[in-house]
C-alpha cells in the first residue's frame, strides 16, 4: 500500500542542526528521537521556523476491512497507521518523525514497512522504534503498518513531530507542527463498526463503494473536510457506487424509517 512517493528533487543538507531537515530523518542520520514521546530529546521546532506554511498533522487508524477508527484502536490487529500532514502556501514537500507507545513511554506494538518504495522507513534509538521519511517527501500523506499490542494493554499515544518544508537544504524557512494522539483500546471487534443498524459499507478499490442497505436511504458522503462527494436515494439492496476519490470518507445514511448510519471507511 503505497500513499506517498520519493520526491526526486535535491536532497536537504546533513548538518548537526538540520533535525527533519536531514533527507534520511534524524533517528537515521543523528540517532536522536525527536518525536516528543516521554524521555525524547528535543523536538525540531528549535531550528525549524520561519516558514509561512502553517502546518497541520492529524493521526488515525485503518483496520481490517479498511474500517476507519476513530480515537480506538483493536488489540492485537494490524492497522494501517495514517499521518496526514498538511501545510498552507506551497511547500516543497513535507517530513514526519514519529512512533507509538504506552503512557510510561515503552513501546506500544510493532511496526512494519509494508513499502519498500514509498518515503518511509522504520528506525530505532535507544529501543524505541521510530518511524520516520527516507526523504523530502512530495505528499504530506505517510502510511505505516502498525499491529497492535495484545488484549488488555489500555491506551496508547501517537508522537509525531513534522514539517513543511521549503526544499533549500537548511532548516530556516521551514515550518514544524508536532502533536499526541492518544488511542483507546477496543473492546467490540472490527465486525461491529462495518455494520451499523441496516446498512453495511465496503471499499471495494479503485474509488468504488458498495453498500448494503435494508431499507430506503438517503446517502452522503463526505470528505472529512465537508465537501460533498455524493447524494443519492438507494433502494433496498446492494450498490457498488464510483466516488472517484481516495482517501477517508464519511458515509451518512438516513433510512425511509428514521434510523441513521454513520461509517468512516478508507477508499483506495
Amino acid at each position: 500500500m503505497k500513499t506517498s512517493s520519493i520526491l526526486s528533487l535535491a536532497l536537504l543538507t546533513v548538518s548537526a542542526v538540520a533535525l527533519l531537515a536531514n533527507s534520511n530523518g534524524v533517528a537515521h542520520q543523528q540517532n536522536k528521537d525527536r518525536t516528543g514521546a516521554p524521555g525524547s530529546d528535543n523536538t525540531c521546532q528549535q531550528c525549524h521556523a520561519g516558514g509561512a506554511f502553517a502546518p497541520e498533522v492529524n493521526v488515525f487508524l485503518v483496520a481490517e476491512g479498511d474500517i476507519a477508527l476513530e480515537g480506538q484502536y483493536i488489540p492485537g490487529a494490524t492497522h494501517s497507521l495514517m499521518v496526514n500532514v498538511s501545510g498552507t502556501g506551497s511547500p516543497a514537500g513535507f517530513g514526519v518523525h514519529g512512533t507509538v507507545v504506552f503512557p510510561n513511554g515503552s513501546n506500544a506494538g510493532s511496526f512494519a514497512d509494508q513499502d519498500a518504495n514509498d518515503c518511509i522507513w522504520l528506525d530505532e534509538v535507544d529501543g524505541r522504534h521510530i518511524f520516520e521519511q527516507n526523504d523530502l517527501c512530495d505528499s504530506g500523506m505517510f502510511e505505516v503498518e502498525w499491529t497492535a499490542p495484545e488484549s488488555g494493554s489500555g491506551t496508547v499515544d501517537v508522537y509525531v513531530a513534522a514539517i513543511a518544508a521549503n526544499g533549500n537544504g537548511v532548516s530556516s524557512g521551514d515550518a514544524f507542527v508536532g502533536g499526541q494522539f492518544t488511542f483507546d483500546e477496543l473492546v467490540s471487534g472490527v465486525e461491529a463498526m462495518n455494520e451499523v443498524e441496516s446498512m453495511a459499507v465496503l471499499p471495494l478499490g479503485g474509488g468504488l463503494l458498495q453498500i448494503e442497505n435494508a431499507d430506503y436511504t438517503r446517502t452522503t458522503v463526505l470528505t472529512l473536510d465537508g465537501r460533498v462527494l455524493l447524494e443519492t436515494n438507494l433502494s433496498p439492496g446492494l450498490h457498488a457506487l464510483d466516488l472517484g476519490h481516495r482517501g477517508l470518507v464519511v458515509v451518512h445514511g438516513v433510512e425511509a424509517a428514521g434510523g441513521t448510519s454513520t461509517h468512516k471507511v478508507w477508499m483506495r
